[in-house]
């Protein structure tokens, strides 16, 4: 079957927060690579030309989940970014034996800015890669990587329910109890945490799903970057169990 080299190109947002990404030869799948070079995300993928639309919806797929991960390791002090499809561009008939093709930015700021794949703030780029690559097939990791990019990026009240959400969105790896919850207890034997290490972050995130009234007071009184700590906390707890037994990731902390 003839297969072809695509080119999934994304814009990353805003640019001035892009200023330093420079990360090349970092691999999403086996079948799926990343190129980034300032605001220009491009993935490349080899696969059925006659499959064009899915591998499309793939491709902006892993583009948000690399974004979300991002939103995950740059916490708490790194840059925040989003992301939009731009183009795609198609090789056909491509083998692995054939010339390489080769592409460049020329952007005028590479004359007073150079790059630098060195530059840490490339660090949580290729480490979110890692958990896309590593953990990212795993649904409630997925939404949860999603949940905590809405809840960074929300600075309203209603941030509080999105950070909730992403503990949620964990516990459900353990299952449903009872009124259709997720299953606490299952979850916090396995992370070796008690229902009270996540009580802060759960009464919040109930305060702003109903705004009962009183609601917004106490939301307004609890701290944005107490409930984001807990989120991040109750993530890199679910991505380790994911992980597995591997060596350990030292990224994986936000003190890192």
């Amino acid at each position: 079957m003839a297969q072809s080299l695509f080119n999934f190109r994304f814009r990353l947002l805003p640019w001035e927060a892009c200023l330093h990404f420079n990360v090349a030869g970092v691999e999403l799948s086996d079948r799926v690579g990343v190129v980034c070079t300032r605001n220009e995300l491009g993935l490349l993928m080899v696969g059925d030309p006659a499959q064009n639309d899915a591998m499309r919806a793939q491709a902006h797929q892993l583009a948000r989940g690399l974004v979300h991960g991002h939103a995950f390791c740059s916490y708490p002090t790194g840059a925040f970014v989003d992301v939009e499809p731009i183009a795609w561009l198609e090789v056909p008939d491509w083998t692995p034996s054939e010339k390489p093709t080769v592409t460049g930015y020329m952007h005028a700021s590479l004359a007073s800015v150079p790059l630098t794949p060195e530059h840490k703030d490339n660090v949580p780029l290729r480490d979110a890669a890692t958990i896309i690559r590593d953990a990212g097939s795993n649904p409630s990791v997925y939404l949860a990587l999603a949940d905590f990019h809405a809840a960074h990026r929300e600075a309203g009240l209603y941030g509080a329910f999105y950070a909730f959400r992403v503990l949620e969105d964990v516990g459900y790896m353990f299952g449903v109890a009872k009124n259709d919850k997720p299953d606490w207890d299952a979850m916090n034997r396995a992370f070796g945490t008690k229902e009270a290490d996540w009580k802060r972050l759960t009464d919040a995130g109930t305060r702003a799903r109903h705004m009962q009234p009183g609601a917004l007071a106490t939301l307004t009184a609890i701290e944005r970057a107490e409930l984001l700590n807990l989120a991040h906390d109750a993530l890199a707890h679910a991505i380790r169990y994911v992980r597995g037994p591997k060596p350990k990731w030292v990224s994986l902390s936000s003190s890192s």
